[in-house]
């Protein structure tokens, strides 16, 4: 049996797509890491920022939407915009955190402060309140060491699990392909965050440890194929190339429904959670974060791993029949 879907002879296109694509992605990374402030485009939990703090405290202010229309009176009067803001609560009042990209000019930040003061003070003739404004320079520290090494440990662990259970139920060319392809992907996505200068946040871990499980189901679905087609007596002539190519195809629908059903569901979760948001840019970060795992998974799964394949399964059986010969030899002698 014969298939027109001949990825087996595209292996080194794919190959030069992958290396271009991570080659790419690291000389832009290692470029920005010392031009740019770091290797990956940190997103608000990791980059640094300016706020105007301002604490204020029931005697003073009846409601915090007060408060926020004096702030952003202030803001408007001193020709700055704030990127996002933040809400406390104390048992006397509250507190509000404006945050501002690290590029907003300090005086018009000093601005906003005095016109806040100067508001405060208007509003309480004596200039005896609790309340208060100010500015401060806050450089962002990264705090996800946990995270990351978590973040590692599971992938590390779902890697490990994946080649040994390949191992045993399949053979030592799927497994070793597997491997091939949890690198692979992981690096293609890091690569690719690295490339599109996606904002990197925590969600990043999360999408990296779901490369990594995408990848594991992707493989199972397309070496299960190729289990059932080595032992189905009608394809025994087929060669390596040839067994590869059908098995990918027959693979095709499903490797790509579930990276496409996600990514439909990710433009969902998107849309309904920009409605209430107040800032759809972080939203949107981890929307586009996650089309990039996807897009890699697919592109991993789909392409790259079957054409390489070919070769390991091309290597094994030219490995078996040499071992198969030498054993013949051995028993003649």
């Amino acid at each position: 049996m014969k298939t027109n879907f001949k990825l087996s002879s595209k292996m080194h296109i794919f190959i030069i797509i992958s290396v271009v694509i991570i080659a790419i992605g690291t000389l832009v990374g290692t470029v920005c890491h010392f031009v740019a402030g770091g290797y990956f485009n940190g997103g608000e939990d990791y980059s640094n920022y300016k706020c105007v703090t301002v604490s204020y405290e029931y005697v003073d202010f009846s409601s915090q939407e007060e408060v926020e229309k004096m702030c952003l009176d202030a803001f408007s009067k001193a020709g700055i915009k704030q990127n996002s803001v933040q809400y406390g609560k104390t048992n006397t009042g509250g507190v509000v955190v404006y945050k501002f990209s690290a590029s907003t000019d300090d005086t018009k930040l000093l601005n906003a402060e005095m016109l806040i003061k100067a508001t405060i003070d208007d509003s309480f003739g004596t200039g005896i309140t609790l309340s208060s404004g100010a500015v401060q320079n806050d450089k962002a520290l990264f705090t996800g060491i946990k995270s990351l090494s978590r973040c590692a440990i599971a992938i590390s662990v779902i890697a490990a699990a994946h080649f040994i259970y390949f191992l045993v139920r399949y053979k030592l060319s799927m497994a070793l392909a597997a491997l091939l392809a949890d690198a692979h992907n992981l690096a293609l996505f890091i690569s690719l965050i690295t490339l599109t200068r996606i904002p990197v946040g925590p969600s990043t871990f999360a999408l990296a440890v779901l490369c990594t499980l995408l990848t594991v189901i992707g493989t199972c679905f397309l070496f299960d194929r190729v289990r059932k087609n080595i032992k189905n007596d009608d394809l025994k002539k087929l060669s390596a190339f040839e067994l590869t190519d059908l098995s990918a195809s027959e693979s095709l629908k499903v490797n790509a429904l579930v990276p496409a059903c996600l990514a439909a569901l990710c433009t969902l979760l998107f849309i309904l959670l920009s409605i209430s948001s107040l800032s759809p840019v972080v939203i949107l970060s981890s929307v586009l974060g996650a089309l990039v795992c996807l897009v890699s998974c697919a592109y991993g799964n789909l392409m790259f791993i079957p054409s390489v394949y070919s070769r390991f399964k091309l290597l094994g059986d030219g490995f078996n029949k040499n071992y198969a010969r030498a054993q013949k030899e051995k028993a003649k002698n």
